[in-house]
């Protein structure tokens, strides 16, 4: 029995490092797809969406100004409807340009998003979050892959945006998600690599052809998604969506580059923790629907 187990276990640890050789060279291999030199889709082919439940505050505007500073065509904020005249408040005083607000009755991240997509005027679409910063370098790199019209999404790379005058417990729980983050970098440039797919496209920062969004199909699934037939998802709305490039053919790229890396924050307490619940639980839902339900991978 001891030598059955021993077996195992010598043949668990042959595979995790074989894996580990794998990735390393994947990742080391990989190289994003270049900005052409006469490109023919531009900032100003870029609508930007930001789902916000607060619609207001001073981490959400910081973030709006490094998008701004990108030069997109617009920014489309979307908040609740109990939020969007303090957001209008907020966007006349700081008289920012090329920002317009809507919202939707209840927080629900899928339905913001979604609320967006009509008013939507330009070929690309970048969905993110109301807490990234932006690098004034991004959109040539996230706009390189979809000059090529098999491509449907485009991911970056991501760095944790460290807190200011941090204590020892905002250190520890932020080098731990400094390093989730290195992490999910290092495994999706090798498997972009290895085979081309990715775990996920990441909604902190994503972008799609706005035609794939606009698919009534598209917004239809997107919004009644279930779980065991039950529990209807307002998460994982980056799951879903990058299963459904998946199975209508869309190629997916995921641009790891400096000049494309984009900074977020993350819980520096033990909040953190939670964050890795829901992501496990996002991960296994997403992993399980891909095999059992919709079975590309296996074609």
């Amino acid at each position: 029995m001891s030598s059955y187990h021993s077996c195992k276990t010598d043949h668990s640890s042959l595979y995790r490092y074989l894996r580990l050789a794998v990735n390393l060279l994947g990742f080391c291999l990989h190289r994003p797809i270049p900005i052409p030199e006469n490109p023919r889709l531009t900032s100003q082919n870029v609508t930007v969406v930001i789902p916000s439940v607060q619609g207001d505050g001073g981490e959400l505007w910081y973030t709006i100004r490094s998008i701004l500073a990108t030069e997109p065509y617009e920014i489309i904020l979307v908040t609740v409807e109990a939020q969007e005249q303090q957001a209008k408040k907020a966007l006349k005083e700081l008289n920012l340009s090329k920002v317009r607000i809507y919202s939707v009755s209840q927080p629900n991240k899928r339905r913001q998003m979604v609320r967006a997509i009509p008013e939507i005027q330009t070929d690309i679409t970048i969905f993110a979050d109301d807490d990234v910063t932006w690098p004034s370098t991004l959109l040539p790199w996230m706009l390189a892959p979809l000059e090529d019209k098999r491509y449907g999404g485009v991911g970056t790379n991501q760095r944790l945006r460290r807190a200011e005058c941090p204590n020892l417990q905002q250190r520890v729980w932020g080098y731990l998600g400094a390093l989730y983050l290195e992490r999910r970098n290092f495994d999706c440039a090798s498997c972009m690599f290895v085979d081309g797919g990715l775990p996920c496209l990441s909604g902190r920062t994503v972008a799609y052809r706005t035609s794939i969004l606009r698919d009534p199909d598209f917004t239809y699934e997107f919004t009644h998604e279930e779980w065991l037939g039950q529990y209807q998802l307002n998460a994982d709305d980056d799951n879903f969506i990058t299963r459904w490039l998946i199975t209508h053919g869309q190629k997916i790229s995921y641009q790891h580059h400096k000049q494309a890396e984009v900074l977020t924050t993350l819980e520096d307490n033990p909040k953190f923790l939670k964050q890795c619940l829901r992501w496990s639980r996002s991960n296994w839902r997403s992993n399980i629907t891909s095999m059992f339900c919709d079975r590309h991978i296996w074609t």
